[in-house]
């Protein structure tokens, strides 16, 4: 599935927010040396570097065309660099204070899937190393799943679904405490944060769902069915239509813990 890293940015994109909180609970150090997973187009690696100033930030996405416009934003920058590649294939040894992973995990699908990058991260982190990660949680959103599966039978598109398969792991709290502690990480600290998200227009939430969720849905099909679904879709979010715009619950899913001196992967 090939991301648009225009579209990416150009939306309004609450996930930035969230990347936010992320940083100031993540207390980065001035020194840092910092592993940002799944970094997209940058926007919260260039933070990074800016709380880091003494320290660096290694962005590692599997998208070119998201990396090359996050290189293009950091060209002033001294101290970020990046590196195209899976974060379940990545080969660190020690090299990272902390790792750093907003919105992106929950495109490794399954236990299995997360359980390898986990094992790969606590082996790139350094004696004390530490992780802040945040995706969304289990039934993150009612509204996604159930307004995709109106406009599925809306306009007859079962027969494009049949073989669908959600490419998403969202976690329960408790079972990716559980994933961290087996993998050997300490003071782990794992709990969601509900955000209420407010759109001004459908057509800002369809930009929205469009440049990220609804990828899946629309790859599975034909280009000229794909306007029909997306209007069905967007449709059903007057639903949610109050006095303060267009607005739906968000759970997300924060994680944090610590590689102990002594610890081995």
């Amino acid at each position: 599935m090939r991301w648009d890293p225009q579209m990416y940015d150009a939306v309004k994109a609450p996930q930035v927010e969230a990347g936010r909180d992320l940083i100031k609970l993540a207390c980065v150090k001035i020194a840092d040396s910092i592993l940002d997973i799944g970094c997209g187009t940058g926007k919260l690696t260039l933070e990074l570097a800016r709380f880091a100033p003494a320290g660096s930030v290694t962005g590692l996405d599997p998208s070119e065309d998201m990396l090359r416009k996050a290189a293009e934003a950091s060209a002033a920058s001294g101290n970020v660099s990046y590196v195209k590649g899976l974060a379940q294939e990545m080969d660190f040894n020690g090299q990272f204070d902390l790792a750093f992973s907003n919105s992106a995990l929950q495109w490794i699908k399954g236990p299995e899937g997360q359980k390898e990058i986990i094992g790969r991260t606590f082996k790139a982190l350094r004696p004390n190393g530490r992780i802040a990660f945040q995706m969304p949680a289990m039934d993150f959103c009612r509204e996604f799943f159930e307004y995709a599966g109106r406009a599925i039978r809306a306009n007859g598109f079962e027969r494009f679904f049949r073989d669908f398969e959600r490419p998403w792991y969202f976690p329960a709290a408790r079972e990716y405490e559980a994933l961290l502690l087996k993998a050997g990480f300490s003071a782990v600290n794992v709990y969601y944060k509900d955000y209420r998200l407010a759109f001004a227009s459908i057509k800002e939430v369809l930009d929205w769902w469009s440049s990220a969720g609804l990828r899946p849905y629309l790859a599975m099909l034909p280009e000229a069915e794909q306007a029909r679904f997306k209007y069905a879709f967007a449709m059903e979010f007057e639903n949610n239509r109050t006095a303060n715009g267009i607005e739906l619950d968000f759970r997300r899913l924060f994680a944090f813990a610590e590689k102990r001196e002594g610890a081995f992967a």
